[in-house]
C-alpha cells in the first residue's frame, strides 16, 4: 500500500499526543504520520525520510529554514494567518482530525499547487468493468484486480452496482456512501478531493468508496453528475488507478467510456448471452465504432468457485475463481 508521508510540527505536545491517539484508534493506513515538537528532532528525521508534506504551525515555521525543503508545506493554522505565511495553503488546527487529513489530501492532489516547484497533480488511469450478461461474479473479478494492482500502486475501487453484496463479501459497513459523495458535489463551493478522501475507506491494500445502501440514489443521479464524478476521479483524485465496477447502464454511459484506458467486458457462455452481447456491441457502435475495439473480452466459465460460503474477499482471492482471474489477466500485468 502506497502511503502519504506527513510530518506534523507543533510545539503543543498534548495536542500531538491526542492526534497520534486518534490515528492509532482509527488504524489509519493511508497516511504515515510523524509528530515533532522540537526542530532538532525533525531535522534528524528529515535526513533519513522524505516527507510528502509538512503540516507546520506558525510558531514552528518561524524557526525553520524553508528554502531547501522539498516537501509541500501546509500551514497548521491556530488563529489568524501570520503575514510571512500568507502564500501557503492552510488547514485549521482545531477541527475534527478526519477533516484535517481530508483537506491535506485535497492540497496534495490538486493540479495547481501553491508552490510552483512542487507539482503533485496527475491524471489517473481509469479501468472500467461491465458485464452485458450480468455475470454474478463481476464484483469478485474487480476486487481481485484491485487486490493485485494495489500491491504497487495507489488504487481506488468504485462500485456502481445496486445491491452488489459488497458489504457482506468484505464484512464492512458504512455511515456514508458514494451517494453522499455525489450529492455533495451538487453543493456550491464543494471541494471534490476533500469530499472523496473524507468518505474513502481502506481494505487490504486498496481504498474504496462505500457503495450505495439505498439503490434509488443511483437512479436519481443525472448524466451531468456521472460525468463530473468520472472526470473528477481521472483528473483530481490523485490515485494511480481507479477501478469502476458498473451496474446498470445510465444515460451517457457509452460516451463516458472514452474516459477509461481499459474496459473489461465480462461474458459467459449461452445462446441467449451471445445475443445479449451482440446487442451491446451494436449499441456501442452506434455511439462510436472505436469503442468496441477497445473492450477487453473476458469469458468466465461456469463451475469456478469463489471460495466456500460464506463468501469473503480473502476466500474469493484464493479459490479457483481467483486463480482463473490471475491467469486470465497475466498475473500482475493488468491493464
Amino acid at each position: 500500500m502506497v502511503q502519504l508521508k506527513v510530518a506534523v510540527l507543533d510545539k503543543e505536545r498534548e495536542y500531538l499526543k491526542q492526534l497520534t491517539a486518534y490515528l492509532v484508534k482509527k488504524r489509519e493506513s493511508f497516511f504515515k504520520v510523524w509528530t515533532f515538537w522540537d526542530i532538532e528532532t525533525y531535522q534528524r528525521a528529515a535526513e533519513a525520510e522524505m516527507f510528502d508534506a509538512l503540516l507546520v504551525t506558525g510558531a514552528f515555521l518561524e524557526n525553520m529554514e524553508t528554502g531547501e525543503i522539498q516537501s509541500k508545506i501546509i500551514l497548521f493554522r491556530e488563529d489568524c494567518i501570520p503575514g510571512f505565511a500568507q502564500h501557503l495553503p492552510s488547514v485549521s488546527k482545531y477541527q475534527p482530525a478526519e477533516e484535517i487529513f481530508s483537506q491535506i489530501c485535497a492540497f496534495l492532489w490538486q493540479d495547481n499547487t501553491f508552490q510552483e516547484e512542487w507539482a503533485f497533480g496527475k491524471r489517473t488511469k481509469m479501468i472500467g468493468v461491465y458485464s452485458p450478461v450480468h455475470v454474478e461474479r463481476q464484483m469478485f473479478f474487480s476486487l481481485i484486480m484491485a487486490r493485485i494492482l494495489g500491491e504497487h500502486q495507489k488504487l481506488l475501487y468504485i462500485n456502481l452496482q445496486e445491491h452488489s453484496g459488497f458489504y457482506g463479501v468484505t464484512n464492512t459497513d458504512a455511515a456514508e456512501d458514494i451517494g453522499d459523495l455525489i450529492y455533495g458535489m451538487m453543493q456550491k463551493g464543494r471541494d471534490f478531493q476533500a469530499g472523496l478522501h473524507r468518505i474513502r475507506r481502506t481494505i487490504l491494500n486498496f481504498d474504496y468508496i462505500p457503495p450505495v445502501v439505498n439503490p434509488e440514489h443511483l437512479s436519481e443521479i443525472p448524466q451531468k453528475l456521472y460525468e463530473e464524478l468520472l472526470i473528477g476521479l481521472k483528473n483530481q483524485s490523485g490515485y494511480d488507478v481507479v477501478i469502476v465496477d458498473f451496474g446498470n447502464i445510465f444515460l451517457g454511459f457509452a460516451q463516458m467510456l472514452s474516459v477509461f484506458e481499459n474496459v473489461y467486458c465480462l461474458e459467459k457462455e449461452g445462446g441467449l448471452n451471445r445475443y445479449r452481447i451482440k446487442e451491446f456491441f451494436e449499441y456501442l457502435e452506434k455511439e462510436d465504432e472505436a469503442l468496441v475495439s477497445r473492450l477487453k473480452h473476458i469469458f468466465l466459465p461456469e463451475g469456478l468457485s469463489a471460495g466456500e460460503e460464506p463468501y469473503s474477499l480473502e476466500k474469493c482471492l484464493y479459490g479457483s475463481f481467483g486463480d482463473y482471474v490471475r491467469n486470465c489477466l497475466g498475473g500482475q500485468e493488468i491493464g
